[in-house]
């Protein structure tokens, strides 16, 4: 929408080195698709603001939304794109996931384990783990750690339940010991949910590093042809919420696959939503990326960290499947 923050008041500063700052006594929009946030140093900026902007939209066949839109002090904390943003008694502005985001999700999780009664565990992971990496990636950037651990206790609770209820007539410990185990290699934990036929297994949120996110410089727009390298540099320094393992690799091969060459990930720019950040998981799900002890002729002895490499699934396959040897015939016997 051209034009909106000059209906708001925003302005800039033209000149000296703080050019393209805003001003002391402006306020400061920002928007992301139809929603929007202005932040003003007092009530009564914010109300003639918000009179300026409904008469800016007017005409143009638009309104605010009543129910969402709020003038509320900073110190009460506001949600906006599923984040609680609030500045507390000692001075800090925190952002959080929103309580409204929190409640959705736990809700969604339980209806999707409700959905899954009846299925193979190998089912239950195909659907949770996109479902949960998603989200965690998309909150991993603010202060998430006690939400973090606390869904990490309410996914305990809804694996154990879903389990109990595929076997009503096992014991307990019979069924702890059938889904429950240390899957993962790199961490003492074995009360990580898993499938024990294939090793895969449902990643804890606890377990996801925080990664503070990098504010984008001043006047920057991934549309501006003229700053594709100031994007790409970004795009590369932003660490992929996989596991530190893997992110390592992934590091030392440049993020290529070390038998075709092609990226291992796609180079778009992430994601922007828990729905985005969960289709992202399927198609890295389907790309099936894996570790491959690659041992070359001349590295029989190199260190097992040297011969690690990550690569296509597809590409795996076709370099283990066996060959038939020429002029030969499989024949069937009886």
């Amino acid at each position: 929408m051209v034009g909106l923050e000059d209906a708001a008041g925003v302005r800039y500063l033209t000149t000296g080195v703080d050019a393209g700052d805003v001003r002391r006594d402006s306020p400061v929009l920002i928007r992301y698709a139809d929603d929007l946030v202005v932040c003003c140093h007092s009530r009564q900026q914010a109300e003639q603001v918000r009179a300026r902007l409904a008469g800016w939209l007017e005409p143009r066949g638009l309104a605010f939304n009543e129910a969402k839109t709020r003038i509320v002090p900073v110190t009460e904390g506001f949600d906006f794109l599923g984040f609680n943003l609030r500045l507390y008694p000692n001075g800090k502005l925190l952002i959080k996931p929103g309580a409204t985001a929190i409640k959705r999700f736990r809700e969604r999780l339980a209806k999707e384990f409700r959905a899954l009664r009846g299925a193979n565990i190998a089912a239950v992971l195909a659907k949770i783990v996109p479902i949960t990496r998603g989200w965690v990636a998309y909150y991993r950037t603010v202060v998430s750690s006690r939400v973090f651990r606390a869904l990490t206790d309410y996914l305990w609770k809804l694996t154990y339940k879903w389990a109990c209820w595929s076997h009503p007539n096992k014991p307990k410990r019979w069924i702890t010991g059938r889904y429950f185990g240390k899957f993962n290699k790199f961490r003492n934990d074995r009360w990580v949910f898993g499938d024990r036929d294939t090793g895969a297994y449902l990643p804890k949120p606890s377990w996801t590093d925080i990664v503070r996110h990098i504010l984008v410089k001043s006047g920057a727009s991934p549309d501006d042809p003229a700053q594709a390298g100031y994007w790409a540099q970004r795009r590369r320094k932003v660490k992929p919420p996989l596991d530190s393992y893997t992110v390592r690799l992934l590091s030392r091969q440049d993020g290529r696959c070390s038998l075709c060459g092609e990226n291992l990930l796609t180079r778009d720019q992430p994601p922007q939503s828990p729905e985005g950040w969960e289709r992202w998981f399927l198609q890295v799900t389907r790309q099936a990326i894996k570790a491959d002890y690659l041992v070359h002729h001349d590295t029989l002895s190199a260190a097992r960290s040297n011969r690690t490499h990550l690569v296509h699934d597809t590409c795996h396959r076709s370099r283990n499947q066996p060959r038939t040897a020429r002029n030969t015939v499989m024949q069937q016997t009886n």
